[in-house]
């Protein structure tokens, strides 16, 4: 079972970190996804491991503190051990000094008694010293050694009182017995005062003599040492006994007897140390513990000079030989007490040991749950977002691949992109490495042999420690036919504009040609005197053409805005000026029509600013004529205003109104309200789309409020593009002045309390009470009860400059209630200041200029044209010449001095744009006006561009011609001046 795990575990590891085929003998295969989440799995367990690893680092790191702390008191209790060693040896090396000193004298008594002295005589005087005789056995006969031995050992006994007397305190003995060689007799020479249990006494020596005599030949030759116990505990005799030699012969046994104390072989510290003698077989003879020491014999090692643990570590002990002695000395120590010592220090390691343990392992836990865990499930997302977008790849409508930068080679693929690869030809493939090596470009296209054409994108990455490209081949052959569709098409819809606006050239100069001759003529025949009765036909027919050449213009404006034909011209001009020309143009329609029309400017509104005057002139009037043609009671507002950064342009109707459900289709081209609308006015339904449009390209917008029955308000609004504006001028000489307004109108008297309050002027409303200065303002039939300065009366079918028409009694226009400060100080007779570029109010009327200084050659291919420019002209008071070409005109401009040129643009042999050419490089200045049918928005900057100074589009009417030439004629009369 072991076997196999470890095997399998084995296949995992390689598995994992080298990425081998995982399977074992028995088949047994082990499918693992190779990832990060795998890898940080391992990580979480290495992390527990490292973790259990420092503690156990820490624990072992602490268990060998402590080991060394004990080993360290080990050292000192074997210094203490050594210590105390050193006083026991010292002892016994002493009892054998004097065990020695003792033989020396006894033998060199013996000898000279032996010899026949008498070492009694004069020695000791006067004392007697016989030594006291003990039999060792029960036949020992005492008397014979007494004898033998008398004269030696009453010598001896002598010489041992004197030195108790005089160094017996010094050696510590208790007595010195001698033992004869054959009487086996004990002779004791009794030096201390330790009281001896003889009998035991002479038991133990009896014993340990017969040991000695039975000894071999050098047990006999050295001396013997054996301990005997006494009653008190830790107190014991010390015996030892040694030859005594008389001529070179063991002649007897010389031993002394020693009381020991084992407290005495101790140092004094803090350890309670036993100390034990034992004999050469380890048994124990003295301990200075009650009841013996804690081992036993069998515990002690054979070694002398051995210190370590006996009894399972429960001692230790230091065994050392007292020499000269066969004694050896047991120190030993309790392992408890010393580990007592060390409780503190155990407790706090391990104290030490668990809190590390915890902290170990709550931060192991805590990173666990704050980053591996984090970290794994991001893994196994990123693991899920991998899985999923190799499936996306593998799925992906497009080849995917992975190229190596070096060498081109297909490292990665899913099938679409092995088969797109497959079909490269070997150049294809060398072009695409180039251009993927030399990151010459990050899209190229191939075809491919097969005619397939494919589109390869790339960026480059690193994979697997490489520079690659990661590669997205796209088969583009449908697109690439599209495109090819798409182009012809293109240049069949290029070839359909340019078509169309030939078309519009063509309809515009066909259409405007027979025009310009039948309303040309119509203007030129109304200023002739008609008969009774002809003047409203001729009328009839004017308005018949103006309509039909208003429906034509429309379209034609609709078409070249939907062919883009139609351009803004952005130039500086003054919005007061436009909006005072419409309403001065429709105030006779709305006079006409017995309506109201009231015009308010507030003083906000810029002097100039830049824009299309024209365009947006055309597109108020498509709206004021759009509200004076469905409005049958009541009046017209144009309302004026700034608001948000646009100049804003309301016009405000009370006429029929519009449906909300038709509302959101009004700007649709050819779209008209209702049957019952289409069958009651005239028009195509493409005003208020091209207003919609022009508005648009103005970067300006329209918006539409209406509800049935009450009428329709259209703002517009267009931004300010370098607009100036100036402040209101405060009038001194009106100051303090009164104006009293009794309307009914309140647009109008909300008006006139904003504007002229910003000259001075103090307004109130009408109350009855007016001073004989003041200036009642009022737009009915309004009588003063008392004289006042003056009354102005606003009139909707007044047309025309204010106009007194009694003393005091003015009546003025409604399209002008910006302009009242003007009248106002007529009224009081002081010089009233206007802002600069504000059109003056009241006009002085303009004098007759006479044109016959002025000669205009006129310059047509069209007879009819030319005939009808010549009469306009002529009416005008302008000297005339015609020309049918621009050949023909250069011959006139030869022979005449010519002032102007007006010429038409399409004529054969030379047009006017090459005449234009040619006459500006012979140097020729005057100007140069042509006319053209053509009302594509081209044309005119074509004009421009060939040197004419403007173009006019055909129908010219008199009006037209008057305006435009009457500023190039006194620009030539100041050519003439200068």
């Amino acid at each position: 079972m072991q076997t196999g795990f470890f095997s399998k575990l084995a296949l995992l590891y390689r598995h994992v970190f080298y990425h081998q085929p995982v399977s074992d003998a028995s088949g047994f295969h082990l499918k693992y996804l190779v990832s990060f989440r795998t890898t940080l799995r391992i990580s979480r367990y290495l992390f527990r491991a490292l973790a259990l690893m420092l503690w156990t680092l820490g624990a072992l790191l602490t268990a060998f503190y402590i080991i060394n702390v004990l080993h360290e008191r080990e050292s000192q209790v074997r210094q203490e051990f050594n210590t105390s060693y050193d006083q026991t040896q010292w002892y016994v090396r002493h009892s054998a000094d004097v065990t020695r000193e003792l033989k020396f004298i006894a033998e060199n008594r013996l000898n000279a008694a032996s010899n026949g002295l008498d070492l009694l005589s004069g020695v000791f005087p006067g004392k007697t010293a016989t030594p006291q005789f003990y039999p060792l056995y029960a036949d020992s006969d005492c008397s014979a050694m007494s004898n033998t031995w008398r004269s030696s050992l009453e010598s001896l006994s002598y010489f041992l009182h004197y030195w108790k007397d005089n160094f017996a305190t010094a050696y510590d003995l208790n007595r010195v017995f001698f033992v004869g060689g054959e009487s086996q007799c004990l002779a004791d020479f009794g030096v201390g005062n330790a009281s001896v249990d003889r009998e035991r006494a002479l038991k133990l020596l009896n014993e340990r003599i017969l040991k000695y005599r039975n000894g071999n030949e050098d047990e006999r030759k050295s001396s013997l040492f054996w301990v005997a116990p006494a009653a008190q505990p830790g107190v014991g005799y010390y015996y030892m006994i040694t030859p005594v030699y008389i001529a070179n012969k063991v002649a007897a046994l010389l031993g002394i007897e020693q009381t020991i104390r084992m407290e005495d072989f101790i140092t004094p510290g803090s350890l309670p140390v036993t100390v034990t003698l034992v004999d050469e077989d380890n048994q124990r003879v003295l301990s200075s513990a009650r009841g013996g020491p804690a081992f036993s014999s069998d515990d002690l090692p054979d070694d002398d000079g051995w210190f370590g643990y006996v009894q399972g570590y429960k001692q230790l002990i230091m065994k050392k030989s007292l020499p000269p002695s066969s004694l050896s000395v047991v120190y030993s120590v309790p392992t408890d007490v010393m580990v007592e010592q060390l409780k503190i220090l155990i407790v706090n390691a391990v104290l030490l040991n668990l809190i590390s343990a915890l902290l170990l392992f709550t931060l192991a836990w805590l990173l666990e749950r704050r980053m591996f865990l984090p970290a794994e499930d991001n893994a196994h997302r990123l693991e899920e977002h991998e899985q999923f977008n190799r499936k996306i790849v593998a799925s992906a409508p497009v080849g995917i691949c992975i190229l190596r930068t070096s060498d081109g080679t297909n490292i990665l693929s899913n099938e679409l992109a092995h088969n797109y690869l497959t079909i490269l030809t070997q150049e294809d493939r060398q072009r695409l490495t180039e251009i993927i090596c030399g990151q010459q470009a990050n899209l190229v296209d191939v075809l491919t042999g097969s005619n397939t054409n494919l589109q390869i994108s790339f960026v480059h990455s690193r994979y697997r420690n490489e520079n690659v490209a990661i590669c997205v081949l796209v088969d583009v052959s449908a697109r690439v036919k599209m495109e090819e569709s798409l182009q012809e098409m293109a240049q069949a819809a290029e070839q359909a504009s340019q078509s169309k606006s030939m078309f519009l050239a063509t309809v515009s100069h066909e259409l405007r040609t027979p025009l310009y001759g039948i309303i040309g003529n119509l203007d030129l025949l109304q200023t002739k005197s008609l008969p009774q009765g002809v003047e409203s036909l001729v009328t009839a027919m004017n308005n018949s053409s103006s309509l039909l050449l208003k429906i034509i213009s429309d379209i034609l404006d609709f078409s070249k805005i939907e062919s883009e034909q139609l351009k803004i011209e952005p130039r500086e001009f003054s919005p007061r000026e436009v909006v005072t020309h419409i309403t001065s143009n429709y105030l006779a329609m709305v006079i006409k029509k017995r309506l109201t029309l009231w015009c308010f400017i507030d003083s906000e509104v810029p002097v100039t600013l830049n824009g299309d005057p024209m365009r947006l002139q055309q597109v108020l009037s498509n709206l004021l004529n759009n509200a004076i043609k469905f409005t049958h009671t009541g009046g017209i507002i144009l309302h004026v205003y700034v608001r948000d950064g646009y100049l804003a342009f309301r016009v405000r109707d009370t006429g029929v109104g519009i449906p909300a459900k038709e509302v959101i289709k009004l700007f649709d081209p050819f779209f008209q309200v209702g049957s019952g609308v289409q069958r009651n006015f005239q028009g195509t339904g493409l005003g208020l789309a091209i207003c919609e449009k022009l508005i648009n390209m103005m970067d300006g917008d329209i918006e539409v409020d209406s509800e049935p029955g009450m009428g329709s308000q259209f703002i517009i609004r267009i931004p300010l593009y370098n607009s100036q504006v100036v402040a209101p001028v405060l009038n001194a000489g009106l100051q303090d002045k009164h104006c009293w307004l009794a309307l009914r109108n309140d647009t109008l008297a909300d008006f006139l309390c904003r504007s002229l309050p910003q000259q001075g002027i103090q307004v109130h409303r009408y109350e009855g009470e007016y001073g004989a200065d003041d200036v009642v303002i009022t737009d009915h039939d309004f009588q003063p009860d008392s004289d006042v300065r003056a009354v102005i009366r606003f009139d909707g079918s007044h047309n025309g400059a204010p106009q007194e028409l009694i003393a005091g009694r003015w009546i003025y226009s409604t399209i002008a209630p910006h302009e009242l400060v003007a009248l106002l100080g007529r009224i009081y007779r002081v010089e009233v200041e206007l802002p600069d570029g504000l059109p003056q109010a009241v006009a002085a009327e303009p004098r007759a200029v006479s044109n016959d200084d002025i000669l205009i050659l006129v310059v047509d291919d069209h007879p009819i044209n030319r005939m009808l420019l010549s009469d306009q002209l002529g009416s005008l008071g302008y000297r005339v010449k015609t020309a049918q070409d621009g050949v023909d005109a250069l011959n006139v401009i030869s022979r005449s001095e010519i002032d102007i040129v007006l010429t038409d643009v399409n004529m054969p042999n030379m047009d006017g744009y090459r005449l234009t050419q040619r006459l500006r490089q012979l140097g020729q200045t005057f100007p140069v006006v042509g006319v053209t049918a053509n009302a594509l928005a081209e044309e005119k900057q074509r004009c421009m561009e060939a040197g004419m100074d403007n173009c006019l589009s055909k129908p010219v009417t008199m009006d037209v011609l008057q305006q435009a030439l009457a500023f190039y004629a006194e620009r030539v009369r100041k050519g003439r001046a200068d």
